[in-house]
């Protein structure tokens, strides 16, 4: 019988080699794989992590930016409250409700030094007795409150201290807007992750302030932390820690299992001291294409190069289109489908460090009334009305240039600078594609006005949210028409000087009144043809015990803008009646005087009864005193005019047009109007060398039709002898200019009127 070779103990040596090295293969690999993929997970968490923590950071600054706006409204309507001297809850109410227009929250309530407070009404408010709030309105500092119980509603309410303020004989220390917490949703609302994300605001002990209206949303009860606290926490993730980093307002994440779907939750302060912004997504959403990957890696682990490979591959794919949607979030614009504000601000910054480029300008644009075509159209309609028009500048622009949407209808353009003209070229191109493109695709539409703010770049360093603001500043000031339907303004310095000039003017304005510093000033009107003094005009210089001299031309303007105008009037009108009464009191025929009135008292249906108690208590005789109305109140509604004219009369006074042929008033009107007398304005006499024929001619007719209507004729502004001479051979009753006399103190005046002439000199108001 033959022998088998047994190879047995090699075979197993082999064998257990072979299982030995394919063993320390596996665990090579799998060491290898798991360390890679624990590497990979961490890494993409991280990631993964700092969206949300973005996403959280951009809806906390919008949180923000709504309250330090709704502060900033609150500390407006305080100092218009100071300003206008609003003493009762009759006016505090009117003004709240003029004030109404795109608020945000539900009413403003007033705040006493007891706690108690008041609707805009008048009405008592049930508050809740939230400690932290009460404490911050008794100490005078500004708080936003948690959600509390006001008249039996959860509301939420934002005060700010008060000072000096009494509504019915109750003093006030705060003023407070109040909030339903839904109106936070608009806010909190969040595009990403599909609709499955959403958030909540909750003060830094955990309490809910305001809550998510999301269907995705979590029962999270009355305390977040609490119901975290009793979930399932991640490993690595510890509610103390959060607690403790919330404590020293930081930001961070946290990790939890609930009802078996884990879910990260991002934290994030907010403006006010005690909130915090909770920004919920669910592990799955965020997680999904990275498990994916994960899997797809621990399945091709076996070929660790091909894997690897696919592996860096499909994560670079997915971080990029990750970060592709987070750009078309913040550069892409939801309305106009253009760029956001911020993608302009990078695109333009680009452009402005780029070598040997040609000079840019700034230009902030956007459509009046807006909100009136919104409410009339829709939001739908004008959403596409912004597309369209951001489109039609886009395809206009050259490379180098960009436009973003700000907010609303409010666009930035970076566009090249080849001086104006040419811009004003390029608005008024980018206006008659946008208007016929209309007239073709939306034939019921009527493009509004559009403005154009621009601000030259000449200073790369300045930031562009101050380059806006500069460019919206120009068009306060003066902006100029092209076609009646553009509107632009250059900026310029000396459009900040004037904002800041008259920012001093208004502080200084209230004390210069109570320290006397408006002075009256007359200007005599010499009758035609004895050419003697038959009359004045009150007129107001103000001395100012720290300037000087400060002329009408400077603060008038803005006391028609702000409203002071009205208390310098009344102030003016005071002072002639007491000089007209110590006039007569000494024995003196006193000449008529005629004291100007403002657009705004006129709009006061009772205005003159100040004017009439005023003259009463001098013991005025009628007829003395003639009120100065312009023509441009003439041309706002005659019809009005007509009734304020009958009521001067009626109240014993004259009246008199102003500045007649400075517009577009004409003979044809003045038919109707009742006045007394007409104020030819210094326009005609401006330049007695540009044919003189012809502006007598006018001249003539305007005085030919006074006589006719019964009216005195009062020629303004004249300065030289021979136009005197022309007036006088014409039929005109007065002239009033400095061929004559200067405006003067009420002293000189007397001595020119009553004795002796003073050569004093003066600017007429």
């Amino acid at each position: 019988m033959g022998r088998t070779h047994r190879r047995m103990p090699a075979f197993k040596g082999s064998l257990k080699l072979s299982l030995a090295t394919f063993a320390l293969a596996c665990i090579v690999v799998g060491t290898f794989s798991f360390q890679y993929y624990q590497q990979l997970q961490s890494t993409i968490r991280a990631e993964s992590g700092g969206y949300l923590q973005e996403i959280a950071t951009r809806i906390g600054a919008n949180i923000d930016r709504t309250i330090a706006d709704n502060y900033s409204f609150l500390h407006t309507v305080s100092s218009g409250l100071h300003t206008a001297q609003v003493t009762t809850f009759s006016r505090f109410a009117a003004v709240v409700e003029a004030q109404r227009e795109g608020w945000e929250f539900q009413d403003i309530m007033l705040i006493d030094a007891d706690g108690k407070a008041y609707a805009s009404t008048g009405e008592p408010v049930k508050l809740d007795n939230d400690a932290y709030f009460m404490d911050a309105v008794s100490e005078g500092r500004a708080v936003i409150s948690n959600a509390q119980m006001i008249d039996n509603e959860e509301r939420i309410a934002l005060s700010i201290p008060l000072e000096n303020i009494t509504m019915d004989g109750t003093p006030m220390v705060a003023m407070a807007a109040v909030y339903e917490p839904a109106s936070f949703d608009e806010t909190l609302s969040m595009s990403s992750f599909d609709g499955q994300s959403f958030s909540c605001i909750i003060d830094r002990g955990g309490t809910i302030v305001v809550r998510s209206s999301s269907p995705s949303a979590l029962e999270l009860g009355y305390n977040v932390l609490t119901t975290i606290g009793q979930s399932e926490l991640d490993q690595d993730d510890s509610l103390e820690s959060m607690k403790s980093s919330m404590a020293a307002e930081g930001k961070g994440q946290i990790g939890f299992t609930i009802d078996d779907v884990r879910y990260y939750a991002v934290y994030t302060p907010i403006a006010p001291q005690n909130w915090y912004l909770l920004t919920f997504v669910p592990a799955s959403v965020v997680n999904a294409r990275s498990d994916m990957m994960l899997g797809a890696t621990l399945l091709m682990c076996g070929v660790v190069t091909a894997a690897f490979a696919a592996l860096v591959a499909f994560l670079l794919f997915t971080s990029s289109r990750n970060r592709r949607k987070l750009e078309h979030i913040a550069y892409v614009d939801d309305v106009t489908s253009g760029h956001t504000i911020q993608r302009f601000y990078d695109l333009a910054q680009q452009s402005l460090s780029a070598t040997d480029r040609p000079r840019y300008a700034l230009v902030y644009t956007n459509m009046e009334k807006f909100k009136v075509l919104n409410e009339q159209f829709g939001r739908r309609s004008c959403d596409d009305l912004l597309r369209m028009f951001s489109e039609t500048i886009e395809s206009g622009l050259r490379p180098g240039e960009y436009i973003g949407r700000q907010s609303a209808d409010n666009f930035c353009i970076l566009i090249e600078f080849d001086g104006e003209p040419w811009l004003r070229e390029r608005f008024a191109e980018w206006y008659r594609i946008a208007e016929r493109f209309l007239e073709e695709n939306q034939p019921q539409w009527n493009l509004p006005i559009v403005e154009f703010g621009i601000f030259v770049i000449d200073n790369d360093e300045l930031p562009f949210p101050q380059m806006i603001d500069r460019a919206k500043l120009a068009l306060r000031e003066s902006p100029q028409a092209i076609g009646g339907k553009i509107r632009y303004a250059v900026y310029d310095d000396e459009v900040r000087r004037l904002l800041v000039r008259e920012k001093q003017l208004e502080d200084m304005m209230e004390r210069a009144m109570l320290e006397g510093e408006f002075q009256v000033y007359l200007q005599p009107k010499y009758r035609l043809p004895e050419r003697v003094v038959g009359g004045s005009e009150a007129l107001t210089r103000w001395v100012s015990a720290s300037e000087g001299m400060i002329f009408p031309d400077e603060f008038i303007p803005l006391f028609e803008k702000n409203g002071f105008i009205v208390t310098l009037d009344l102030h003016v009108f005071e002072e002639v009646c007491r000089t007209l009464r110590g006039w007569i009191d000494r024995g003196l025929t006193p000449p008529k005087t005629s004291v100007n009135c403002s657009r705004a008292h006129v709009k006061s249906k009772n205005f003159l009864d100040a004017y009439r108690a005023i003259a009463d208590r001098y013991r005025i005789p009628e007829r003395l005193i003639e009120i100065e109305l312009t023509e441009g109140i003439v041309m706002e509604d005659s019809h009005r005019l007509i009734e304020v004219i009958e009521d001067i009369h009626e109240a014993g006074f004259d009246c008199s047009i102003d500045d007649f042929g400075s517009g577009y008033s004409s003979l044809n009107m003045i038919q109707s109007i009742p006045a007394d007398t007409l104020k030819l304005d210094k326009i005609f006499f401006r330049n007695r060398t540009k044919d003189p024929a012809r502006t007598r001619s006018v001249v003539q007719s305007i005085v030919s039709m006074a006589q006719a209507l019964n009216m005195d004729t009062v020629a303004e502004g004249v300065e030289y002898e021979d136009q005197v001479d022309m007036l006088e051979e014409i039929g005109c009753d007065y002239v009033q200019g400095y061929v004559f006399a200067r405006p003067m103190p009420i002293a000189d005046f007397e001595r020119l009127a009553f004795g002796e002439e003073t050569n004093e000199e003066g600017e007429e108001r």
